[in-house]
């Protein structure tokens, strides 16, 4: 085990150093293509990883962690949404948000590993507490069916944050502190990173239980977490001009949650064979990808 834990390590180290000095040289310049090669790296990175657990486990670690990982990433997919209304309310520019969402995906790091770690040591010392995690999915999932409430609630943080900071706008897009008036403050993108940080700590409490219903195995819920959000800022850019018309994708996740939820609740009554969860968690996904990219076009070929 500790030696899957050094390899998924060096590869995280190798990944990010080289994904992080790429991207410091097209600051100015956001090159879509870059990063379309970057998230293509990370899925590869990834798939590669999990041969590994085959070799190394077995069969049965090998599909835990890809359900894991397909579960987190759908998850990371729709924290998008949120970040594009973070950026939006910050103003934040384009070459800016690189920056923003390197410290924010460095942040959520070390955010889920004290989740998780804390998440697993909690069920294995009060095993009712898998049922509470459960019920805290469910609810989620209701509120994300309901729509809006997960953007009300960012809203009223953001205009927190931003009479907190009391912050001054720079001319330096890339500047976290700009002088004024003899004084040091804040500039919109500290606060657009801060902002990030804390809205990720919510986005934790949502995905460390969801994940926690496949596997309590540290190795597989921290790399299927980490790999999911490695490669979030690349696709962000990618994505950032058709975000929105993916809006059936939060039933799918909703739907996933319903499902995990579920699962948790009833772990001691009945287990679902992983095979089952895998076919049915990446059946979800894709089934409301599918149906938002029908409806793009279908949209597309009403405007001509």
């Amino acid at each position: 085990m500790w030696r899957l834990w050094g390899i998924f390590l060096i590869i995280i180290a190798i990944g990010l150093y080289a994904d992080m000095a790429r991207i410091r040289m097209q600051y100015a310049n956001v090159n879509h293509k870059a990063h379309a090669y970057i998230v293509i790296a990370w899925i590869s990175l990834a798939a590669f990883f999990g041969l590994l657990i085959y070799f190394l486990l077995d069969d049965e670690s090998t599909l835990k962690f890809f359900t894991g990982y397909v579960l987190e990433l759908s998850l990371s997919v729709d924290n998008l949404f949120v970040f594009m209304s973070i950026f939006s309310y910050f103003h934040i520019a384009n070459k800016a948000q690189q920056k923003a969402l390197t410290y924010g995906m460095v942040g959520a790091m070390a955010i889920r590993m004290i989740f998780i770690f804390t998440g697993i040591t909690l069920i294995n010392k009060f095993k009712w507490l898998i049922h509470v995690f459960g019920g805290m999915l469910i609810i989620s999932a209701l509120e994300m069916f309901k729509a809006e409430k997960q953007y009300d609630s960012t809203n009223n943080l953001l205009t927190k944050i931003k009479t907190f900071l009391k912050i001054k706008r720079s001319e330096d897009d890339l500047a976290f502190f700009t002088r004024c008036g003899g004084k040091w403050h804040a500039t919109s993108l500290l606060a657009c990173v801060i902002t990030i940080e804390i809205v990720d700590i919510v986005f934790a409490a949502d995905s460390v239980p969801a994940v926690l219903s496949i596997t309590k195995d540290p190795i597989l819920v921290y790399s299927s977490n980490i790999f999911a959000v490695m490669g979030l800022r690349s696709l962000y850019i990618c994505l950032s001009q058709l975000i929105n018309k993916f809006h059936m994708l939060k039933y799918g996740i909703a739907t996933n949650l319903v499902f995990v939820g579920t699962n948790m609740i009833f772990s001691e009554v009945y287990h679902i064979p992983t095979i089952v969860n895998t076919i049915a968690i990446i059946s979800i996904f894709l089934v409301s990808l599918t149906i938002s990219c029908l409806t793009m076009k279908s949209n597309i070929d009403d405007c001509h």
